[in-house]
């Protein structure tokens, strides 16, 4: 016996009862109309009613359990917040009985953890005071209807508006609203932190080429759970430290990042325990001085055998695959890859010729399909070469792209993952890009 799958719990519950008891009455009817010396071994029909209310046993089982493991995660979900504040707690006051250990002992100072910075936050702190209140004191009980009752403010003032992302519903006061006036749904500005904390191309947040507010009740870590909070924090303080300047720890199973060495002129202690000289950003050698980082020496050899260039704003190795001479940074640094001067301040040329030519093809297959190159060539080339002077002059689109949608299975230009469904084409520069790298990235 199977119940449907669309029940709630509850309902399929009180079936799976009212199907015990119907076959409790059967049984008992039997056994009323059952002769003195008639055969006392179950007959068939006995064994089927046995094996039917086995069966209904069991669904009711699996249905209580059910609701016990939801309710356990129900359980889980409220109380994630107030768990995280205290494994922040312990965790900071970890740090800080290790740095005073080491404080004592004349050791190499630690670097201050993300946990110690985070009890030093007052978003936090006020967080934390509210998580714990809110968890101590109880809710007021519910009024009946029609008593002190009040509509929403949001429900009537606030129309809906819809992600613009996943482009779901939603409503302004229980969304996040970028200074673009674009809103963001609480899953889509999650995945969004997530990906920034594994992509750095990503940092800062933006939309439409501006930035997210980050700090404040209204900015992106107030929209984050804590776990999620502290990640993106602690990322974006290294995220925020020039690349030469950064400072990681060289043990291979750890390497985390320690700060900046242009605020550290000693040797730091990592939580690991290693100790890492803040000149050489190697393993500390008290009793001789800074060897050549070997290993750096080998990259800038690389770099300079393969022609890549170096950033002038925070000496990233950048190689460039495709499109003009223009290059932006992580860092936000524009500069000429052909020089590495900033941008507008040398004469090089703005695209190789072949690159240029590449560009435009792809872009004009962007918009007339990847058939349009065999069906109508003379066409096709025609638009290549309106593309290439277009381009030459106007690759970026400096007043904002004019998106739309293209629908059909493609690799965004940008980040190279290939979409299922669509991509958005820019009327004018002709690049196809996926919804992120449309809102967040260009």
């Amino acid at each position: 016996m199977s119940l449907p799958v669309d029940l709630d719990s509850e309902s399929a519950a009180l079936i799976s009862q009212l199907l015990l008891q119907d076959i409790d009455e059967i049984r008992n009817a039997r056994e009323v109309r059952r002769n003195p010396g008639e055969d006392s071994s179950p007959s068939d029909t006995e064994c089927a009613l046995r094996a039917s209310a086995e069966e209904v046993q069991n669904a009711l089982r699996l249905i209580q359990d059910a609701e016990l493991a939801r309710s356990l995660d129900n359980a889980l979900e409220l109380d994630q917040p107030v768990l995280s504040v205290l494994a922040v707690l312990e965790d900071g006051s970890r740090d800080d009985r290790r740095y005073a250990e080491a404080l004592e002992n004349g050791e190499p100072l630690p670097a201050r953890s993300e946990f110690q910075r985070l009890l030093e936050d007052p978003d936090f702190s006020r967080l934390s005071e509210t998580e714990v209140q809110e968890e101590v004191v109880p809710s007021p009980p519910e009024t009946e209807a029609g008593e002190n009752e009040s509509v929403p403010e949001s429900d009537e003032r606030h129309p809906a508006q819809c992600c613009v992302i996943c482009r779901d519903d939603l409503r302004p006061s229980t969304s996040f609203r970028a200074p673009c006036e674009h809103f963001y749904c609480s899953q889509c500005l999650s995945n969004l932190a997530t990906a920034c904390i594994g992509d750095e191309s990503l940092y800062p947040l933006q939309c439409c080429r501006q930035a997210l507010p980050m700090e404040g009740m209204r900015g992106v870590f107030a929209q984050l759970l804590l776990p999620l909070r502290r990640s993106l924090r602690a990322k974006t303080v290294e995220f925020a430290t020039l690349a030469m300047n950064r400072l990681y720890c060289p043990s291979p199973t750890c390497s985390l990042f320690l700060g900046s060495t242009a605020d550290n002129a000693h040797d730091l202690r990592c939580r690991c325990g290693t100790v890492v000289c803040t000149r050489c950003k190697q393993l500390a050698h008290p009793t001789r001085g800074c060897e050549e980082n070997t290993a750096l020496e080998q990259v800038i050899a690389l770099a300079q055998e393969k022609h890549w260039q170096t950033c002038p704003g925070c000496s990233q190795i950048i190689d460039l695959q495709q499109g003009c001479f223009h290059m932006t940074c992580r860092c936000r640094t524009e500069f000429c890859y052909l020089c590495a001067a900033r941008w507008k301040n040398c004469t090089c040329p703005q695209w190789e010729e072949a690159r240029l030519l590449d560009t435009a093809e792809q872009r004009v297959e962007n918009e007339m399909g990847a058939r349009a190159r065999a069906a109508a060539p003379q066409i096709f080339q025609q638009r290549v070469q309106q593309r290439v002077e277009r381009l030459r002059y106007d690759h970026d689109c400096a007043n904002g792209h004019r998106w739309r949608r293209r629908d059909g299975r493609a690799r965004c230009e940008e980040c190279r993952y290939m979409l299922p469904e669509y991509l958005l084409l820019c009327r004018s520069c002709g690049i196809a890009v996926c919804v992120r790298c449309a809102r967040n990235r260009l």
